[in-house]
């Protein structure tokens, strides 16, 4: 029930409670007409008892009213007529038992294998039992109960039927809604949801969203304005910075302990300009502004190219580099994303393996796609953390031992995704930790 459309629900909903509502009528019914008709009955017996009492006392002698009760009881009422001492003046021929003493009350028994309605009444010293057949009475109320038990599926199908489609007409507006608020993405942040006509919650609930996106709006802008500007503005001072520590790398006057604190300082330099550029790369993305330089190249060359650049680093852990590339794998995509998107994924697999360890990279064409997988030895990623590890800042390995900033995997999914590709961790376990990247072979931005 959880997946179906609401609409589908909210009929489902109205046919079970229209069900409801039919038994309960049907129960109700039953009862009420039940009361009401054995309420009748009660009074009918009364005139009747009224009635055979008046003939027994005419002038004309017991003798008329005993053939009138001769002729009640030919239908549905057992009779038994008393006179004085208990004696028995007058039985049903069809009556083989004494009726039960009801004194005084109308009360329910049992006569023949038949329910029945029993009375007593009484006048001068004769006493007269009556009791009245009820299945008539039991018939006309099973009829209704079965009457509406029988149109129950016609109230379910007309109850369904109905229902949904005043639910879709009710829920139209909310579908128009949703269909506006998938349009509303980072490149179109401006956009609105529809406004319904009429002045109801749903309106009010459009308001709010509205003022809501207006104001994410603004702290998106101010956000991505304020990481692209200060990202620009840090460029140029560390630039500066950068060649200032180069030319004091460079002076042969530097005493030997200025160079050592001199290039520790360029290494941090380094780092703020990766920051720097990744953050001004990440802005770029969530602006739309994401420009790539597409051209047609061969991608094993660019492979080759990564896998030297990572050996080189992989070198003083004693890591080895493993390449298994397709002799060829043509390309339209923008080289240097690519490049650094693979580049970001080796460096993660050098600085996260396990000494001695092994890097492995694999790539293939195939389907019209070209798949890159790169894997390598180390400690796994916490599986409650694995989600999170293209959140920008997000660190698989939050206790510091390894150094960086929690950009790398940010700025590489961000890049995969502006190619219409996907970068995706397929598995974190002991033996291997593996990502895989797959790019179409003939990339557009349409």
């Amino acid at each position: 029930m959880k997946r179906w459309p609401l609409r589908w629900k909210l009929a489902l909903y109205a046919a079970a409670l229209a069900v409801t509502a039919t038994l309960a009528g049907a129960i109700t019914t039953w009862l009420v007409m039940r009361f009401s008709e054995i309420a009748a009955l009660d009074r009918k017996m009364v005139n009747e008892a009224r009635s055979l009492f008046e003939s027994l006392n005419t002038p004309a002698g017991p003798g008329a009213g005993i053939k009138k009760i001769a002729a009640l009881a030919t239908s549905d009422r057992f009779i038994e007529l008393r006179g004085e001492n208990d004696a028995l003046l007058y039985r049903s021929p069809n009556l083989r038992e004494p009726i039960p003493d009801g004194n005084g009350r109308f009360h329910r028994g049992k006569i023949e294998g038949r329910t029945v309605q029993i009375m007593e009444f009484r006048d001068g010293g004769l006493k007269l039992r009556m009791a009245a057949d009820l299945a008539a009475i039991d018939q006309i109320g099973w009829d209704i109960v079965l009457g509406m038990f029988a149109a129950i599926p016609t109230v379910l199908i007309v109850i369904t039927v109905g229902g949904r489609w005043v639910a879709r007409q009710a829920l139209a507006p909310v579908e128009a809604i949703r269909q506006a608020a998938l349009r509303i993405n980072a490149q179109n942040l401006a956009q609105r949801l529809p406004l319904p006509p009429a002045a109801d919650e749903i309106a009010g609930l459009v308001a709010v969203l509205n003022a809501t996106f207006e104001r994410l709006e603004r702290s998106f802008e101010q956000s991505v304005r304020f990481s692209a500007e200060a990202s620009h503005h840090l460029k140029t001072p560390i630039s500066v910075l950068r060649a200032g520590i180069e030319e004091i790398l460079t002076d042969a006057e530097t005493p030997a302990k200025q160079q050592t604190r001199a290039n520790a300082l360029l290494h941090q330099v380094h780092q703020l300009t990766s920051i720097a550029e990744n953050l001004l790369l990440l802005a770029r993305a969530d602006a739309g502004r994401l420009d790539l330089e597409r051209e047609e190249f061969d991608l094993r060359k660019v492979l080759d190219g990564v896998c030297d650049d990572a050996r080189a680093l992989a070198e003083p852990r004693g890591l080895s580099v493993e390449a298994k590339l397709a002799p060829e794998l043509p390309l339209v995509a923008d080289r240097r994303a690519v490049a650094l998107i693979v580049q970001n994924l080796l460096e993660n697999a050098v600085k996260y393996n396990e000494p001695r360890g092994c890097i492995c990279i694999y790539a293939r064409a195939m389907d019209g796609k070209v798949e890159v997988i790169v894997r390598n030895n180390g400690e796994p990623i916490p599986l409650e953390r694995a989600p999170h590890i293209f959140e920008r800042f997000y660190r698989a390995r939050p206790d510091g031992r390894i150094s960086g900033q929690g950009l790398g995997l940010s700025v590489a999914c961000e890049l995969a995704k502006a190619h219409r590709g996907e970068l995706a961790l397929i598995r974190s376990t002991i033996e291997w930790t593996e990502f895989r990247l797959v790019l179409p072979r003939s990339n557009s931005s349409k």
